[in-house]
Order: structure tokens, then sequence, then C-alpha cells
């Protein structure tokens, strides 16, 4: 009796230090995997600075725009093939080839050779090294390596807290076959903030206004009842569909799917680009990284909770969705304008009732006369559905005018 009791203490102790052991052990292997991952960064910064000196001793000759870029390539190989793990798949000669088309195709690059300085045109011509690198090796989707993604194990979490099905998620996932690259060229090359804020600017006298009086005549029925339903003027729902998509007559050429996974999964943190401004710029990268895994995530639940085939959903460059072009995040905003039982972006009713749901849930909880004296408070709803000034002036300014040509006509 003795001898069992005495085994079964020995085995009691033994499990227990065992599995002290292996805690130990998964307290070690967590932070070692985070200190490799950090280590990994830490080097790549260190390369990037170190490239940046060197890139800017490049002799610039625009005239032999070729051989800068193969100069640019083979300062940048190094770094471009250990950040993106391609030691052995890598083809530095189909690469370069690859790039020289892409460039001399270009109609953008061609006509900024002229005009940018040598710093500007070496800062672009780096960048756009690395994204035709991503382009030739990543534009394949493929579901099990998305698993293994930090943003994959994000949406477990989120998933399951949400008490989702993880299959459905998958059986989503499952048909997407690209990962776009486009928005990465619309947020990461250089000046690509001062050309969006120039495409922004507000010229009144550039809109139709009889083309936005026709389009209030035609859909009046929706018009009149998203305006009495959420107090919002339907003149402002109509400037921002004509601002957004031109009243529903701008194409939609991308897959949304194909952008946010490009956005979410990659970064390109420019060693060309002046170490302070690529500093402020990972935070920006960050920014945009979280907010395209947020609204992957939201137009997977979506395409769930419509029996939406993700193939056939229509984007801008950067994923905002349908004629009111709507962030994915934002899709549990949208509203049924028709009442044939499904929510669709690309419908014009669902559009003008999505629009004045959205700003009513941010806070349009009244209907205010479209006057001078109201502008500020009118602007101030406006930016909660586009935070860029210019924007929210420019949609008043519309409106406002819209409504002083319509008020004439009726008369």
């Amino acid at each position: 009796m003795k001898l069992h009791l005495i085994k079964i203490v020995l085995c009691v102790i033994l499990i227990t230090a065992f599995n002290s052991a292996a805690q130990e052990l998964k307290n070690i292997a967590a932070p070692r995997q985070k200190y490799l991952y950090e280590y990994r960064e830490i080097y790549l910064a260190r390369v990037r600075d170190s490239l940046n000196s060197e890139l800017y001793k490049i002799r610039v000759d625009k005239n032999s725009v070729n051989s800068l870029t193969e100069e640019i390539y083979s300062k940048t190989f190094g770094y471009n093939r250990y950040k993106y793990s391609l030691y052995n798949r890598v083809d530095s000669v189909k690469l370069l080839e690859f790039t020289h088309n892409d460039l001399s195709s270009s109609a953008f690059f061609k006509s900024k050779i002229p005009v940018w300085s040598d710093s500007a045109l070496i800062e672009y011509l780096t960048f756009r090294i690395e994204l035709n690198l991503i382009k030739n090796y990543f534009s394949e989707f493929n579901l099990s390596e998305f698993k293994n993604t930090d943003v994959y194990k994000t949406f477990l979490r989120r998933i399951e807290k949400d008490s989702l099905s993880v299959t459905d998620f998958d059986n989503v996932l499952e048909k997407i076959q690209k990962i776009g690259f486009d928005p990465l060229h619309f947020y990461y090359k250089p000046k690509s903030k001062e050309e969006q804020l120039k495409a922004d600017e507000f010229k009144i006298e550039k809109f139709d206004f009889n083309e936005m009086i026709r389009f209030i005549q035609e859909h009046s029925a929706s018009l009149d009842s998203a305006e009495a339903r959420y107090k919002v003027n339907k003149e402002i729902i109509v400037a921002i569909l004509r601002k957004e998509t031109h009243l529903g007559q701008f194409e939609l050429k991308y897959n949304p799917f194909e952008v946010l996974l490009g956005q979410a999964l990659y970064s390109i943190t420019n060693p060309a680009t002046e170490i302070t401004e690529r500093a402020n710029n990972l935070k920006r990268i960050s920014r945009l990284q979280t907010s395209a895994a947020n609204s992957l995530y939201y137009i997977i639940k979506f395409c769930i909770e419509n029996s939406f085939d993700p193939q056939n959903l229509r984007s801008n460059a950067v994923g905002a969705m349908g004629h009111p072009q709507f962030m994915p995040f934002n899709l549990h905003l949208a509203r049924d304008g028709n009442e044939d039982g499904v929510i669709d972006l690309t419908n014009i009713d669902d559009s003008i009732m999505s629009i004045g749901n959205f700003l009513s849930d941010r806070g349009w909880n009244k209907f205010y006369t479209l006057n001078k004296s109201n502008k500020s408070r009118i602007v101030k709803l406006i930016l909660t559905y586009n935070p860029n000034d210019s924007y929210a002036d420019s949609i008043f300014e519309i409106a406002f005018e819209l409504k002083k040509r319509a008020g004439k006509e009726k008369k």
C-alpha cells in the first residue's frame, strides 16, 4: 500500500513538473517570436536608413531613365528580397525587364519625368520597383496561406466574439482569386496626398446643375421619402451622389476584396523617402492596414447576410463601394430603398436611402434649411461622411446652388 501511494505521489510530482516546464517553454517561445519580429523590423529600418544615403549618391540623368532604374534596382534588390523572403524565388532579370516595360507604358510616369526633381524621380522609381516585385510574386490569393496571417487570426477572435461561423467566412474567402495592388500605388507613391488634395479642389462651374435637377425629378419618390424619414435635405443627398460617382454614372472597376487584401497585407516603406517623413508614414500605413482589415471583416459579413457572390462586387481603387462610396465598415448603415428585399448600393434608390440613414446615424436629427446661416452646422455633419474640409464645403455649396436653381425652374 505504501509503495502504491509513493508511486501516486511521484506521478503527481512528475506531472506537475512537466506542466510547469511546458508553461515555461510557452512563456519563452511567445516572447522569442515577438523579439525575432522586432529584430527584423529594426534591421529593416537600419537598412532603409543606409539605402537612403546610397540612393541619393546616384547621378541622375533624365535622358537615361533605364540606366537610373537599373542602378536603383541593384541597390535595393537585397533589401526587397529580404523584406519579402524571396531568397530562392525572385527572377531578378525578369523583374527588372517587367519594371522597364511597366514604366515605359505609364503615361503618368512619362508626364512627370520633365517636371520632377532628381530626388522625386529617385523616390518614385524606388517605390515602383518594390511595387512591381509584390505584383509579380504575391498577386494570387491563397486561403491556406492567408490563414497564417495576423489578419485572419484577428478575424477568428472577432468571429467567436460575434458568434458567427468560421465556415461561412471561409466559404466567402474561397471565392477570391487575386490580390490587388492599385491602392498601394494610390496611397504610397510620392506626393500621393498632395495629388489627392488637388483632385478634390472644388470649382462649382464644372458641375452641370441641369443634370442634377433632372435627377431629382426622376428619383423624386425616393428622395422625398429619404428626406421625410431622415430629415436630410434631398439636395445634400444628390450633391453627395454627384460628388462621389457622378450620380451613379462613374464605373467602379475594382473588386473590393482584392483591393482590401492588398491594403491589409502589404505596405511600402520607401527607403528613398526622407527619414522623418518615412517615420510619419509608418503611422499612416499602420492606420490604413488596420482600417483595411476591419473593412474586409465587414464586407465578408455583408456577403454572408445578403448572399452576395464576392466576385460580383465592385468598388473604387481604395475599396469604397457602390454609388454612395461607402467604406465596407459602414455597410451596416446601407438600406433597402426600393423595398425589393435586397440591399444593393449599385441601385440608386438603395443609395439614396443609405446616404440619408448614414447621416442620420451620425447625428443629423432635424431638418436644416439650406441657407448660409446653417452652413457651419450642415458642414459639420457632412464631415462625418467624409472628413475632408474641402469636400464638406463643396457638398454644401452644390446643394445650396441646386436648391436655388431648382426653385427658379419651378417658377
